[in-house]
């Protein structure tokens, strides 16, 4: 039997999301930040539950084909958006093929959070759909000054 997510030891969740390079900042990185970033990052507000099923919604919807992936723009990283718009190639080829045209459109069900450290937020998000359930996984990170997603996962 696995622990939860949120109960498993920090090495766990560096194998699930993967930084790609990319440096979150936590409390410890905070003091190496410039002097220039700490006022914009003191009065950065936590991402709450409906920014976070509209941005699931969005990038389901991209995977689907039914809307563009620049249309998630500053909410995601050059990374997440390559991998999307892989994902997106792949679900559009695979529905030519069987003529499948019909557009699915997700409900936001339920939205878990975490915080595992202090600037940065780790979401599951459960869109339902006509036909079956679907759940995404994101990783937001506070780069630049803002929130970005560095991981996204249409499951």
């Amino acid at each position: 039997m696995s622990m939860p997510l949120s109960r498993q030891p920090p090495e766990h969740a560096a194998r699930v999301f993967p930084q790609r390079g990319r440096r979150a900042l936590d409390d410890d990185s905070l003091t190496a930040a410039s002097p220039a970033d700490l006022p914009q990052i003191g009065k950065l507000p936590r991402l709450e539950a409906r920014v976070i099923g509209a941005i699931a919604v969005f990038a389901f919807e991209a995977v689907e084909g039914s809307r563009q992936v620049a249309q998630l723009g500053r909410w995601i990283t050059a990374d997440v958006s390559d991998e999307l718009r892989e994902v997106r190639r792949l679900n559009v080829e695979r529905r030519s093929l069987y003529r499948d045209s019909r557009r699915i459109v997700p409900v936001v069900g339920r939205v878990r959070i975490t915080s595992p450290a202090r600037w940065v937020t780790e979401a599951a998000v459960v869109l339902l759909t006509p036909s079956r359930a679907r759940a995404v996984a994101m990783r937001f990170e506070v780069i630049r000054g803002r929130w970005q997603a560095t991981s996204i996962s249409v499951l």
